[in-house]
């Protein structure tokens, strides 16, 4: 008895054994999936009242949050008007010690002569 197989027979072999892989991995992923939603429901049903009180936190914590940034960025804003001012004040005091001690060296380089 003589037995051959085609070109095209291997191919739908070949193609009938890739589905079947796929469909037993698709399969095995499905099964972690439902265990995986199982576990969080199971971890959500634990916790519900904890997730009951704390959801409706945090909106007012996320308002908290917007406020303190504006608040951080007004205090920052006035800080760099603050620094700019003490850099005036300092270069304006650095211009008055050097005038004094010009004027100083000036009257006592007069009083030498």
């Amino acid at each position: 008895m003589d037995g051959y197989i085609t070109f095209s027979q291997l191919g739908l072999l070949i193609i009938f054994l890739v589905v079947v892989v796929a469909g037993g991995y698709a399969i095995l992923t499905m099964r972690n999936v439902n265990a995986a939603v199982e576990h969080i429901g199971a971890i959500l049903r634990e916790n519900q009242e904890a997730l009951n009180r704390a959801i409706p936190n945090i909106a007012i914590a996320s308002e908290n949050v917007v406020a303190i940034t504006h608040d951080l960025r007004t205090g920052f804003s006035e800080t760099s008007k603050a620094i700019e001012t003490a850099d005036q004040i300092a270069s304006y005091a650095v211009v008055i010690g050097e005038t004094a001690k010009a004027i100083v060296s000036l009257f006592t380089s007069a009083g030498k002569h």
